[in-house]
């Protein structure tokens, strides 16, 4: 997220991290396929700023030179509630269809073709005022990373899960690792000591977050 004048999207969760939050359990019950429960979760009609947030996470791992497996992991880190479809070997493909979907809806509410096709550099040579920030604090988000050390489910692994967040920190944008991060803790149940949850918070303020991105997992600390 660069350089975004309207914080109001950024509130509360928001982009693919939020797409992928988004897939409870029982997200088939509720849809006829992944498709049709994207339709149901983006409404046709509204600000196109949503739509457009998701767009920009997308082409940025699309683009990237993150491998299958690692933009799988980072997928994996958002499930939750143990709901996301898995895209194992089909990663990429993956993102095109999302991003197939999204770029007609976001063009219908208004978004410039600019916005759903291009994104500013970040880490590790963008030239934006919102890149020099990213890499000043690519450094902390680094040092988080290094939390994730358990794995309550058992069925992820967390060293591969620790390496692709490393790399889409310090390659892709140090925003979206850390939210994905973010996710990560609560996806793997990592205790948090108070002052690693300041972190987090103050972290979030720096990146341009509302109050509500990272609070959902203020239940880790101890």
């Amino acid at each position: 997220m660069h350089d975004l004048a309207d914080r109001e999207w950024v509130t509360l969760g928001f982009g693919v991290t939020a797409l992928g939050a988004s897939f409870h359990n029982d997200w088939i019950l509720q849809a006829d396929d992944r498709r049709d429960y994207l339709t149901r979760l983006y409404l046709p009609e509204g600000d196109p700023t949503p739509i457009v947030l998701l767009i920009e996470d997308l082409l940025r791992l699309r683009d990237s030179g993150l491998g299958g497996t690692e933009i799988d992991l980072l997928w994996q880190a958002t499930d939750v509630s143990l709901g996301v479809p898995g895209i194992g070997g089909e990663e990429r493909e993956w993102l095109d269809e999302v991003l197939a979907w999204a770029v007609p809806l976001a063009r219908g509410r208004g978004a410039c073709a600019d916005s759903v096709t291009t994104y500013p550099a970040c880490v590790p040579h963008g030239t934006s005022p919102a890149a020099a920030a990213h890499r000043r604090l690519t450094a902390q988000v680094l040092d988080l990373v290094e939390l994730l050390d358990q794995d309550e489910h058992g069925d992820t692994p967390v060293d591969g899960t620790r390496a692709a967040l490393r790399r889409c920190a310090t390659t892709v944008c140090a925003d979206l690792a850390f939210r994905f991060l973010v996710s990560a803790l609560m996806r793997f149940a990592v205790r948090l000591s108070p002052a690693h949850y300041g972190c987090l918070e103050r972290l979030g303020t720096a990146f341009g977050y509302g109050p509500h991105v990272v609070d959902p997992a203020a239940y880790l600390v101890i």
